[in-house]
């Protein structure tokens, strides 16, 4: 299988992608009025995305709400109370990200696996850097939008998981490495 490979660099509040050295994207997050919120922006520095994260108490599901430049919103929303399963309905397509046994996530497209994330740092040629693998890199704006969601309010790259055990992860059935 040939994937397309990127690098993401977590720095504090901000996650940049690269291929080799160019800047292909970048996003930031900040807190406003108690609300965690998050702007993805294009090489240019253009405004594409805005994202607002909320927890929704009385469903206990945790919503992103995306605003596209053009003023849609879209929402991702938590598909289980352990928060491992998110899905988004984009452009008439269904995308489901799931998180993974050792820090690993899965994007999916209308049911077929289309990105693979690593945050293990394991790989020696991504130390410090998270790697992104692609099948096609027409998805990389949304794969990275997907993941900046999941990220916003992470300060450290390397911090600790939340989740007590791994086997409250979902199993990664199509494993890339």
């Amino acid at each position: 299988m040939n994937t397309e490979t990127y690098a993401i660099k977590h720095t504090d509040d901000k996650l940049v992608v690269f291929q080799s050295e160019q800047q292909i994207y970048h996003s930031q997050w900040f807190t406003d009025f108690g609300k965690f919120g998050c702007e993805l922006f294009n090489s240019e520095g253009k405004l594409i995305f805005s994202i607002i994260k909320k927890f929704q108490f009385w469903k206990w599901k945790m919503v992103y709400t995306i605003k596209e430049n053009n003023g849609n919103l879209i929402h991702l929303i938590s598909q289980n109370n352990r928060k491992t399963i998110y899905a988004i309905d984009f452009n008439e397509i269904t995308y489901e990200v799931q998180s993974h046994f050792k820090k690993k996530t899965s994007i999916f497209k209308n049911g077929a696996k289309i990105a693979e994330i690593d945050e293990s740092f394991l790989d020696k040629d991504f130390t410090n850097h998270i790697k992104l693998q692609l099948l096609d890199k027409k998805d990389l704006e949304v794969c990275f939008l997907l993941f900046s969601c999941l990220k916003i309010g992470e300060m450290q790259q390397k911090q600790k998981s939340i989740l007590t055990s791994q086997k409250q992860l979902e199993v990664n059935l199509e494993p890339w490495d």
